[in-house]
């Protein structure tokens, strides 16, 4: 009598199908470019400028098996929640510890929702913003989570700086930018060495074409064509 081979098979994965963008003035800046990006995904933003993981750990993020947790934050250390105990607000690599610990819980919602998570790199800060020590401990901590399962790196700030990874206020327009100086170079960056709206204009979306948002969406965009 022939035997049967056992069959096993590992339940079916949800389609993803939305796109949750959780993150601060950066996030907020490559939004206006990043829904067109994504295909028939829906996007979910859940991002404000100058906030920090831990104003996002008791939120609600609307987030299902079908989402994309991309979470971005660059470093910012404002937020009441941000606080030292001591009258101030953390510094140094305090806030690295203490996003360390945020973005861990963001990880662990998204993944018992069954949620795949992205997580971004950030782009050097130019002279005007200050060192770089917060941005290479976090994109190392960033690195480093996603070795866990479900959860990817994508290094969205490179698309934005010279090949040797320093700050780039300008940079040779790109085949697929949407428009380009007469010069063969857009800017990239803002005069405060932080944001990508060219100029100094206000805090908030850009009002002009921001090659830097649109270059730092496009590789997000690529790590969610993997999704």
């Amino acid at each position: 009598m022939a035997t049967l081979a056992a069959c096993s098979s590992a339940p079916a994965e949800a389609a993803r199908t939305n796109v949750v963008l959780v993150g601060d003035s950066l996030a907020e800046q490559a939004a206006q470019y990043l829904p067109a990006m994504i295909g028939s995904k829906t996007f979910t933003p859940d991002f404000f400028g100058g906030s920090a993981p831990c104003d996002w750990v008791d939120k609600d993020l609307k987030i299902t098996d079908t989402s994309v947790v991309v979470i971005s934050f660059t470093g910012n250390a404002i937020s009441p929640c941000m606080a030292d105990g001591a009258g101030g607000q953390l510094a140094g690599t305090a806030v690295v510890d203490k996003y360390r610990t945020d973005v861990v819980a963001l990880v662990d919602r998204a993944r018992s929702a069954k949620a795949d998570v992205v997580l971004v790199g950030q782009p050097v800060h130019g002279d005007a913003a200050g060192g770089n020590d917060i941005v290479d401990g976090l994109n190392a901590m960033y690195k480093k989570m996603a070795a866990r399962s479900h959860v990817s790196y994508v290094d969205a700030g490179a698309a934005v700086e010279n090949s040797d990874g320093t700050f780039a206020q300008t940079l040779p327009c790109a085949p697929n930018d949407q428009a380009c100086d007469p010069s063969g170079a857009n800017v990239i960056r803002s005069d405060d060495g932080l944001h990508f709206c060219p100029g100094s204009p206000p805090p908030g979306p850009c009002p002009t074409y921001a090659s830097g948002a649109f270059r730092f969406a496009a590789a997000i965009a690529a790590e969610l064509d993997k999704s």
